[in-house]
């Protein structure tokens, strides 16, 4: 287990430190830095997916393919990279990853 150790001012009446134990179940479900994903459309690298907050998923670029009008093709998570394999316009779905994953 973790400690936090809060410091208090003398003036207040505290005059030594309080730990408070944090548990490591606790600690996992914060999110404490980005996690970042290698994004690949038929094995060609089109950038980096960085997941900023806690709701967000690598699975999420499957929604926003299909907002494009993509269905055909299959999304794989595999460590820290995100592979997609399609035949339907795999030049423009690299474009569109590409640009979108730039402005993230």
């Amino acid at each position: 287990m973790e400690r936090i150790y809060p410091a208090f001012p003398v003036s207040e009446g505290f005059n030594g430190l309080i730990g408070v134990p944090l548990s490591n179940s606790a600690m996992n479900d914060v999110k404490m830095s980005s996690d970042v994903y290698e994004v690949f459309v038929n094995h060609d690298k089109v950038g980096e997916k960085v997941l900023l907050t806690q709701a967000e998923k690598p699975e999420d670029i499957h929604e926003l393919l299909k907002d494009y009008g993509f269905y055909d093709f299959k999304l794989n998570v595999v460590g820290n990279s995100i592979e997609i394999e399609t035949n339907e316009q795999p030049q423009k779905m690299k474009e569109i990853l590409s640009s979108y994953l730039a402005i993230r």
